[in-house]
């Protein structure tokens, strides 16, 4: 194996690549990136098992071949090395040779039999999906999946077909819930039941969507996800198991309405938050007419309360939250006119944005 390609592109193209790579060492093959020279081209594939990327290169190619390099390693020799073209030679025993300019490097290597084989992405029946929707969708959710290991089936965003055309992207960690609808597809791929796709893929699906392009494609196949755009493949392993009936928790009847300004929200919640308990992280929130008052207490470090105006009218009542699940809804809320519907103390608060209802998000109360 013998090519060459400027440093500029390989780097970019390794940097992709790092965070797929698995960390933990459980399979020494797997910390490396798979490097395949064919036709005018390299392939540089990655995969842990459950998440895998490839991404394809033009170079110079002058004999073909494949091996595999260590991505550590690869990725910080290649970032030192000087903006010009690499020279990349296979030697006896599985040495790799990188020359640059006046620097010089040889590298152990490991064949490329051992590497695990991995799908052809190439065959696949993309659906285009827009990229601007499906960033929202990943935004608002991704934030609320669970990390207990033992609920996996929470461990991902639920991805499931909804009548005229919609699809609704679900996440939830048992404290809170929050889902979005959009008109993804221009035409549905075959999605019957729903999919559950891992919040590292999801990650890695997120990064793709960065590259200035208007649709990705996206395919669904035997428990995997594939994606394509600009010459990059992604396939993500799906979570088996059935999601949990999450519309159970939405409340039907949340008969009260307040009205308030995202900002002034926000940077209440940071300041008493300050105070408030480091595990329960608990904010009371107490509601009359046209004022919202935000109070914390810690017995050791003190109290904090805060007042922020707001379109209210019913009977006053207090109603306790954890400060960190409403902050990080509205991180993710580019509206600064927001809705909080409740219906008591002890029922879920629904927050949505005035002027994107399409964006739900749920938050069990807590008692403080």
């Amino acid at each position: 194996m013998k090519f060459s390609i400027h440093r500029d592109p390989l780097l970019e193209a390794l940097q992709k690549t790092q965070s797929v790579v698995e960390k933990r060492n459980t399979v020494p093959i797997l910390a490396n990136i798979l490097c395949t020279v064919k036709g005018n081209n390299l392939s540089l594939c990655a995969t842990d098992l459950e998440v895998g990327v490839k991404i394809s290169l033009p170079v110079e190619v002058q004999q073909e071949g494949k091996i595999t390099l260590s991505a550590k390693h690869f990725a910080d020799i290649v970032k030192e090395l000087p903006h010009k073209q690499l020279d990349i030679t296979r030697k006896d025993n599985n040495w790799v040779e990188i020359v640059c300019g006046k620097s010089r490097f040889n590298i152990v290597s490991l064949s490329a039999d051992e590497y695990p084989a991995l799908p052809n992405f190439e065959e696949k029946e993309y659906s285009d999906a827009r990229v601007e929707s499906l960033k929202e969708m990943i935004d608002r959710t991704s934030f609320a999946v669970s990390t207990d290991a033992t609920r996996y089936h929470l461990n991902g965003v639920f991805l499931e077909p909804l009548e005229n055309k919609l699809m609704r992207m679900t996440a939830t960690d048992g404290h809170r819930l929050s889902f979005v609808d959009q008109e993804l597809f221009a035409k549905l791929p075959e999605i019957k039941r729903g999919v559950i796709v891992p919040k590292k893929g999801l990650a890695e699906l997120r990064k793709l969507l960065d590259q200035g392009e208007n649709s990705i494609g996206l395919a669904f196949e035997r428990g995997y996800v594939f994606a394509q755009i600009n010459g990059t493949y992604l396939f993500i392993r799906l979570i088996e198991g059935e999601y949990p009936d999450y519309r159970q928790v939405i409340p039907r009847s949340a008969n009260r309405l307040v009205k308030m300004n995202r900002e002034s929200l926000n940077a209440a919640l940071k300041r008493v938050s300050l105070l408030a308990h480091e595990k329960s992280r608990g904010v009371k929130l107490s509601l009359q007419e046209s004022l919202l008052t935000i109070s914390s207490s810690n017995p050791d470090m003190g109290e904090a309360r805060e007042e922020i105006d707001v379109e209210y009218q019913g009977d006053p009542i207090d109603i306790g939250f954890n400060a960190k699940y409403l902050l990080d809804c509205l991180a993710v809320v580019p509206s600064e006119a927001l809705e909080f519907h409740f219906k008591d103390r002890l029922s879920p608060g629904i927050l949505r944005s005035a002027d994107q209802p399409n964006h739900t998000y749920v938050i069990m109360p807590m008692r403080i």
